[in-house]
């Protein structure tokens, strides 16, 4: 019989849920106001259950994908839960501290016992490995999500580097599936749509310097990245 410590369940529960709504993400973004890793989780969940049955579809051999996506999804950011800070994408050195990583998560899970060691620590290093469908499935819809906030809030599309920098998160991470390049395409054609209308309804936009009108005449599909400019103020470019 598998030993089940509930007391130490809930308490695991509080503890990771309570910082994950204290750490804000897009740090030093001056396009993006609000989201923290419980809320990016929560946004994760709704996009897999919103595509599930199209995975289903695609993938009807892999029984258990969609709870191995979840489960991957749950937990990929809990690194970022136990440092207490989330370095924000466009400066971050992924997989530079894989080892000590995976370490420290499977120290913080020890105390529910080795069942659920068993059971979380190898979606939380595959995930770091992209060596299994489910860990990119994962990868490809943490990115997408990552991208949501900048195309909903629309301002920091008028950057280019911030547009290019979008567009490229959303395309290092195609062809995992046909749902999910979906998907990409789709946040791709928001990113270009939005621009297009921003560049010819210039004059109807609010709290937009003069100067952002000659950054809407840029080709972002086209336009080299630099990245230092990312979270640069458009009155400043």
């Amino acid at each position: 019989m598998i030993q089940f410590n509930s007391k130490k369940t809930l308490e695991y529960v509080s503890e990771f849920q309570n910082k994950a709504q204290s750490i804000k993400r897009y740090e030093g973004n001056p396009y993006v106001n609000g989201d923290n890793i419980a809320e990016h989780l929560c946004r994760l969940n709704r996009l897999l259950i919103t595509i599930a049955p199209h995975l289903k579809n695609e993938f009807p051999d892999r029984i258990t994908l969609i709870e191995e996506v979840l489960v991957t999804l749950n937990i990929h950011d809990d690194d970022e839960i136990i440092d207490g800070f989330d370095i924000p994408t466009a400066i971050k050195v992924h997989n530079a501290k894989d080892g000590e990583e995976a370490e420290k998560f499977r120290l913080s899970i020890s105390q529910l016992g080795d069942h659920i060691v068993n059971y979380l620590l190898p979606l939380f290093t595959a995930f770091r490995q992209k060596d299994s469908l489910a860990a990119k499935i994962a990868k490809t819809l943490d990115n997408i999500a990552g991208n949501q906030l900048v195309i909903e809030q629309k301002i920091g599309l008028i950057n280019p580097d911030q547009a290019r920098f979008a567009i490229e998160y959303v395309e290092k991470v195609k062809g995992v599936s046909k749902t999910t390049d979906s998907l990409i395409q789709s946040q791709i054609d928001q990113i270009i749509e939005y621009r297009k209308y921003a560049a010819s309804h210039f004059d109807e936009l609010k709290s937009v310097p003069e100067n952002a009108r000659k950054l809407l005449d840029i080709d972002v599909l086209n336009h080299p990245l630099n990245k230092t400019k990312i979270n640069v103020p458009l009155e400043q470019l």
